[in-house]
């Protein structure tokens, strides 16, 4: 046989064993917990960021001015300047979500005693971890803001809102979130930037069993006052899912499926499963943003961050804006352009889901596992759906930005170099 086409045949089989692993997982909702109770790796002055790795003093802003809060949350501190001192001093670890099998929101910034959602894939057995939504107000860590406000919401979550999630889960026997995401993308989510579907459907879920418990009622009302104003809060649940998903599918022999597509403001990470846990990284993209006031523009706007993209590595987000028409809409587009960013997302993947379908495409499979030859052979990088910091910190609008082909190119070497080596 030629062994051009030996070789062919091999990749291309592996991808479709690595993208079976992935859309074969089930990752279920068990519980809340403290990161440090659960978080491989975590300890008390440990700091998880979001993206690939990077040092303290190349991070950008906002995740900067979120690792001072989470210094000072943490006690490890009494006050930012001290924070700082402790952090240039090499008294904090600062880690990437990703490499504790955890995945955070915008800066991502994660510390000992905030709480995680954790999520198990019930197939494979292994758990994913994210810390709850924090609400789509213009002050949270994600957003890179660390006053007292921002702080004291955290304190909240650690102190009720997670315990009586927990609480409504164990009483359920856990979620099913893969149900949930193949519900809501027929309600109109694209499961990143739009989550409203998702997020009512796991409330009611929540209802049903919270209500036969004896938490206090006032508590309860406050659970479901952010529940019902955080239409986002489903995306850090669907973000522990998609890393989940992924896990099982790493160091795949001759796969060149993409397991993790990640920022931190500065650079955009991805990494390929025959290359196991290797970066490859190229610049952080700019974001084209609808701003939610005049008042913002892009002299003021941080770039592209987080670890979000998970939802894009697993087929949703911006591949799919053909499932949210009102969120393309809400970024300037329109129906007809929503169709075509998922036309293209096919052009770069291996399969289609069997059971995310979306109705605007005759129920078609979301294109799922995206196949790094296919970015570079066709040009097109994949779309990823994302809100926007400002420079200083805090949330000012929604936003698309386009993954670097740098990443892309390194890593298509990269596996050229290993399977002739």
């Amino acid at each position: 046989m030629n062994p051009a086409v030996d070789l062919r045949e091999k990749v291309n089989e592996a991808n479709l064993k690595t993208v079976e692993i992935m859309m074969s997982g089930t990752p279920i909702w068990i519980g809340d917990s403290p990161a440090i109770e659960v978080v491989p790796g975590m300890t008390k002055n440990t700091i998880l960021h979001a993206g690939p790795p990077i040092e303290w003093e190349r991070m950008c802003n906002p995740m900067r001015q979120a690792v001072l809060g989470a210094v000072v949350f943490e006690g490890l501190a009494k006050d930012l300047d001290e924070a700082k001192e402790a952090v240039e001093a090499g008294e904090i670890i600062l880690s990437p979500c990703h490499h504790h099998q955890a995945v955070g929101g915008m800066t991502g910034i994660t510390s000992a005693s905030m709480p995680v959602h954790i999520v198990k894939n019930e197939k494979y057995g292994n758990l994913a971890y994210c810390l709850p939504h924090e609400g789509s107000s213009f002050k949270a860590l994600g957003w890179g803001t660390n006053d007292q406000e921002t702080l004291d919401h955290i304190r909240w979550m650690r102190d009720e809102l997670s315990p009586v999630l927990d609480q409504g889960v164990k009483a359920l026997g856990g979620i099913n979130i893969n149900d949930i995401i193949s519900r809501a993308i027929q309600m109109g989510d694209e499961a990143h930037s739009r989550c409203t579907a998702g997020t009512l459907l796991i409330t009611r879920k929540l209802a049903s069993a919270l209500v036969l418990t004896d938490t206090p009622r006032d508590m309860l009302a406050r659970v479901f006052e952010f529940l019902q104003r955080t239409d986002i809060f489903a995306l850090h649940l669907f973000m522990a899912a998609g890393r989940a998903m992924v896990e099982p599918a790493k160091n795949i022999k001759y796969s060149t499926v993409v397991t993790t597509l990640c920022r931190n403001g500065v650079e955009f990470g991805i990494r390929v499963s025959a290359l196991g846990d290797q970066w490859f990284v190229g610049p952080a993209g700019k974001i084209k943003t609808s701003y939610f006031s005049p008042q913002w523009n892009d002299d003021v706007a941080g770039r592209d961050i987080g670890d979000s993209s998970i939802m894009e590595v697993i087929g949703l987000g911006g591949l799919i804006h053909a499932a949210a028409p009102a969120h393309e809409h809400v970024l300037k587009g329109t129906f007809q352009s929503a169709i075509q960013k998922t036309e293209e997302a096919y052009t770069i993947s291996v399969t289609e889901h069997p059971s995310w379908l979306l109705p605007t495409l005759d129920f078609r499979g979301v294109p799922f596992g995206i196949d790094i030859r296919k970015v570079v052979q066709t040009g097109n990088t994949p779309l990823i759906d994302t809100a926007t910091p400002h420079i200083n910190g805090g949330f000012i609008g929604s936003g698309e930005a386009r993954a670097p082909m740098e990443a892309f190119e390194a890593a298509l070497r990269a596996f050229g170099a290993m399977i002739s080596g």
